[in-house]
C-alpha cells in the first residue's frame, strides 16, 4: 500500500515510524505524533494505551504514515522490547519478511551502537553471535534476494545499519557461491558484523568528515583493519576465520589493497565474499561527501573491478545477483 502524504524532516527528538514499526507500536503503550511539515513540532496524534483497529490503521498508514513518529525515548525503549523478543519477531510469518528485516534493524539500533562504544568488546561480540544467526534465518529461510533487501534496509552512514545490511548482503553472496551450511553461513554474517570493529577507536570527527581527507586522516582509517584484528585474535568466541574477515576485508585481489597488500588466494575466501557486499553497501549509502549510488551503479562499479579490487567469481556473482531482479 503506497502512502499519499508528503514526507516531511524529522523533527528533532523523534524517530520516524516506517509503516511495519505503526503496526508493532500499535500494540504497546507509547504515544504517537504527527508533524505536518508546516512548523518542526511534532503533536500529539495517538495517546499511549489507544490502540486501533486493523481498518483504521490500514488508513492512517496511506494518509499519514510517512509523518508519524515516536519520541526518541519511547523508540529506545521499544527497540529494547523488540530486542528482547528477536526470535519470534524474525520468525513471525504474519509479517512480510522485508518488513521483519525493518524491524530487526530497528531493534538492534541503540545496542549496537552502545555496545560498539565500550571499552570491553564482550557485550558487542556476543549480541553479534545472536544478531547475527538471525540475519542468517531471515535471510535464506525466506529467499531473500538483494532488491528486495535493497528496496527497505536503511542507506544511512549509522554502524548498524552498515553491519546489518552487510551481514545480510554476505549471506545472500554466500549462498549464491553454494554454501549452504547453516553453521557456516552463521559465521559469515558474524564476521560481517564485526568486520569495523576497529573503527571505534578512530575519532568520529574524522570517519564523518564531509570533505577531502589529508594523508593523515586517510593512514589513520587505513589502520582499522588491524585494530579490529587485534582486538579480537585473542578471544575464544570470534573463529580464525572471521578474525581474517576483519583483517584482510579491504585487500585487494590483485595485491593493492591494506594493510599488507596481500593478492589472490592469500586472502581469504570470506575475506574477499565480504569485501564485495561491503563496498557495494559503503557506495548506496548516504554520506555527508557524496550522493549514494543506485544498486545498479553499485553494481556496475563492482562488476568494472572484478579480477582487480574484488575476486572475479565473487564480483559476478553478486553483479549477477543484483541485475537479474
Amino acid at each position: 500500500m503506497s502512502t499519499t502524504s508528503t514526507k516531511i524532516r524529522c523533527p528533532k527528538g523523534y524517530v520516524r515510524l516506517s509503516p511495519s514499526m505503526l503496526r508493532k507500536v500499535n500494540d504497546l503503550p507509547v504515544a504517537i505524533y504527527y508533524c505536518d511539515g508546516e512548523s518542526d513540532r511534532a503533536v500529539l496524534f495517538r495517546e499511549a494505551n489507544v490502540q486501533v483497529d486493523e481498518h483504521t490503521l490500514d488508513e492512517l498508514i496511506e494518509s499519514k504514515g510517512s509523518n508519524l513518529f515516536l519520541r526518541t525515548s519511547d523508540f529506545k525503549n521499544t527497540c529494547a522490547e523488540l530486542l528482547d523478543s528477536l526470535g519470534d519477531l524474525v520468525s513471525d510469518d504474519t509479517m512480510e519478511p522485508t518488513d521483519r528485516f525493518s524491524m530487526l534493524q530497528a531493534a538492534v539500533s541503540f545496542e549496537v551502537e552502545r555496545t560498539l562504544k565500550a571499552i570491553d568488546p564482550s557485550h558487542y561480540v556476543g549480541l553479534v553471535a545472536d544478531v547475527s544467526r538471525h540475519i542468517n534465518a531471515l535471510v535464506t529461510q525466506n529467499d531473500l534476494v538483494p532488491e528486495e533487501l535493497f528496496a527497505i534496509a536503511r542507506h544511512d552512514s549509522q554502524t548498524f545499519t552498515h553491519v546489518t545490511n552487510t551481514a545480510s548482503y554476505a549471506t545472500m553472496l554466500a549462498e549464491k557461491l553454494g554454501i549452504t551450511d547453516d553453521a557456516e553461513l552463521d559465521q559469515i554474517a558474524m564476521g560481517a558484523m564485526l568486520h569495523d570493529m576497529g573503527k571505534r577507536s578512530i575519532p568520529s570527527h574524522i570517519l564523518s568528515k564531509p570533505g577531502r581527507l589529508t594523508t593523515e586522516e586517510r593512514e589513520l582509517i587505513q589502520t582499522h583493519p588491524q585494530r579490529g584484528y587485534e582486538e579480537l585474535v585473542t578471544r575464544i568466541d570470534v573463529s580464525h576465520e572471521q578474525k581474517l574477515m576483519v583483517y584482510q576485508h579491504h585487500e585487494h585481489f590483485d595485491g593493492n589493497g591494506y594493510p599488507v597488500r596481500i593478492r589472490g588466494s592469500e586472502i581469504h575466501p570470506w575475506a574477499r565474499l565480504l569485501s564485495v557486499v561491503d563496498v557495494f553497501d559503503a557506495l548506496t549509502g548516504s554520506r555527508p561527501y557524496r550522493r549514494p549510488m543506485t544498486m545498479h551503479e553499485a553494481a556496475e562499479f563492482i562488476e568494472s573491478r572484478a579480477g582487480t579490487q574484488f575476486d572475479k567469481e565473487m564480483a559476478q556473482c553478486w553483479v549477477a545477483a543484483v541485475k537479474s531482479n
